[in-house]
């Protein structure tokens, strides 16, 4: 794969002020000017909305914010279609899989459909968080091995594909929302399933919580395991449906790439060929691993610290808390067999335009590309110059 320059359109922090086609129209025209190959369209939101008119999602425009009420009888992911018509730019569609609703607003399919939620580990503990990365996201996730919850999610990939000319598709939160889900009684037989005896200590054997922190007992690595691998079981099925449509249809993922903390989401987003050793993982783990089911991978280096020397200096816990470091991760565990790009997000370079220059050089030298999320930042930053002029560099 040649190098790539990946920017993402989010349409929650987009779909405001791209209401008015001149700004898709820029937006498209600053993309291809700055050397950007790559465009991510969001086809289904967090929230498990559609930007699209879907037979199976609400519809953006029927989320109680108003600010999206403008795309009423709108087709987001469309109109970015026919804009970059004529243009090299490749389009994905983004489809966040195993979110669907706002536990804020309480809207959302999962609202109609209450069996298809994740059942937390404690649900009476207050202040439980609802995503490993931010306990404040408001992301209302389903249950990954409910058949409804596969189904729905299918269909709606099948949707994508077979209603839009895209160059491929993408999937996000493609995962459990954190290590507290889930813990239903479906989840529990199957497990047992796998297992193949009863758990005599439901959930005690897995970890008990303890000031809001995991202690893992003696199941949780092949509880690990298992959460992997049904997510591994879905991504597999996903696959078949984007590839027997078109088998040049890009089929990549975005996850991140902490994955000495990756127990929390549930995915093994390595190589099956990286045997890691931590202390939550089976000697089985590696089987449970996804990455050459994908085209690429887009690892997020979440982090404002560019380099491992940075982040030694700022006392981070690990190195791997830096661009940096998160790409040598990134390496080890995809182990050469697809390409990595590593991923940033912009606003960790607030008023820091020097920082962000050399994140992306990093990604452009270590990886096989860059991805940039998201879109907002760049139009609020007005960096779509230094973007040009780092991007320029690496394309001679």
């Amino acid at each position: 794969m040649e190098q790539s320059n990946i920017l993402w359109v989010d349409f929650l922090a987009n779909g405001n002020r791209l209401l008015k086609k001149e700004k898709m129209e820029e937006l498209i025209n600053n993309a291809v000017k700055a050397n950007i190959t790559h465009i991510v369209i969001d086809a289904k939101i967090p929230y498990g909305f559609s930007t699209f008119p879907s037979k199976y999602a609400y519809h953006v425009s029927e989320m109680k914010d108003e600010q999206y009420h403008g795309w009423k009888d709108r087709d987001f992911l469309q109109e970015f279609i026919d804009i970059a018509k004529g243009t090299e730019l490749k389009i994905i569609a983004n489809v966040d899989i195993f979110a669907e609703g706002n536990g804020l607003t309480r809207e959302g399919i999962v609202y109609d459909r209450p069996h298809w939620q994740v059942v937390h580990y404690d649900q009476a503990l207050s202040n439980m968080p609802t995503a490993a990365e931010n306990k404040y996201d408001p992301t209302v996730f389903v249950n990954p091995i409910h058949p409804e919850v596969e189904a729905h999610e299918l269909n709606i990939i099948k949707e994508v594909i077979g209603k839009y000319e895209v160059d491929g598709i993408v999937l996000d939160r493609c995962r459990y929302p954190n290590i507290f889900g889930d813990f239903s009684n479906l989840s529990r037989t199957e497990f047992e399933k796998y297992t193949g005896h009863v758990i005599e200590n439901w959930p005690e054997d897995i970890f008990t919580v303890h000031n809001m922190k995991p202690n893992f007992g003696p199941l949780f690595p092949k509880w690990a395991e298992w959460r992997a691998k049904n997510i591994k079981n879905f991504v597999h099925k996903a696959k078949n449906i984007v590839k027997h449509v078109n088998s040049d249809l890009i089929f990549s993922i975005y996850v991140g790439s902490w994955y000495p903390l990756y127990y929390n989401e549930g995915v093994n987003w390595a190589s099956k060929m990286y045997h890691p050793s931590l202390a939550w993982t089976s000697e089985d783990y590696h089987t449970s691993a996804y990455a050459e089911e994908f085209d690429f991978i887009m690892t997020g280096c979440y982090y404002p610290e560019v380099y491992i020397e940075e982040a030694i200096q700022n006392n981070r816990p690990a190195n791997w808390y830096s661009v940096e470091g998160a790409i040598e991760m990134s390496n080890e565990a995809i182990q050469g067999q697809i390409p990595v790009i590593a991923s940033l997000y912009l606003k960790d370079y607030t008023n820091n335009v020097g920082q962000f220059r050399k994140a992306v050089e990093l990604c452009k030298e270590r990886t096989s590309g860059v991805m940039l999320f998201d879109t907002v930042y760049v139009e609020d930053y007005k960096w779509w110059n230094d973007l040009e002029d780092i991007l320029l560099k690496y394309s001679k």
